[in-house]
């Protein structure tokens, strides 16, 4: 990308604090998790750093759980930017009405495990996948016990639409998304 894709705007407003306002209408705490803070922390929110030069989400994903003051967390990756807090509503009752590790859905592509709840009882079995040297996220849902929502599922969720969880990972996909939004 070049550049810091979390402080990409949306609408005038960097994706990680558009994220940040949205999961602070369902949170009590919200953070920033990565390798280093850059420009984040002017945005307004506590930073935890994932504490490894290794470039694999799972990192983060542990240190959010880690650094949680409460036993259930909402994750959202940045360059998710079209979810809406009522879907992350929506996966947070799921989990906790299966009082399951973790609450994943899927697309029909595959699991979205960067916008997903989870409880902190999944930090051993995700420590063990990394202790292992294992650090995919699809392989971590399967030790941590995870609920992979099938994709039917996950599209009668409220605040579920098509094209909910398309990531902006590329300048042509940032692009294309801000000529959709204009």
């Amino acid at each position: 990308m070049g550049r810091d894709k979390a402080l990409l705007p949306i609408g005038g407003v960097p994706m990680a604090l558009l994220q940040a306002r949205k999961l602070e209408t369902l949170c009590a705490r919200v953070c920033f998790v990565g390798k280093e803070p850059s420009e984040l922390v002017a945005l307004g929110y506590p930073f935890v750093e994932d504490g490894t030069e290794e470039r694999a989400a799972l990192h983060g994903l542990v240190a959010a759980l880690a650094a949680s003051p409460e036993e259930e967390c909402l994750v959202l990756a940045a360059d998710l930017p079209l979810v809406p807090a009522e879907l992350l509503g929506s996966l947070r009752a799921r989990r906790g009405a299966t009082d399951a590790p973790a609450v994943v859905p899927w697309d029909g592509k595959g699991p979205q495990p960067l916008c997903s709840a989870w409880s902190t009882r999944a930090l051993p079995a995700l420590r063990a996948a990394v202790a292992t040297g294992d650090l995919s996220l699809r392989h971590a849902l399967g030790a941590a016990g995870a609920i992979v929502l099938p994709a039917t599922e996950t599209e009668r969720l409220p605040g579920y639409r098509p094209g909910v969880f398309r990531n902006v990972n590329t300048p042509e996909e940032y692009r294309a998304l801000e000529e959709e939004l204009a």
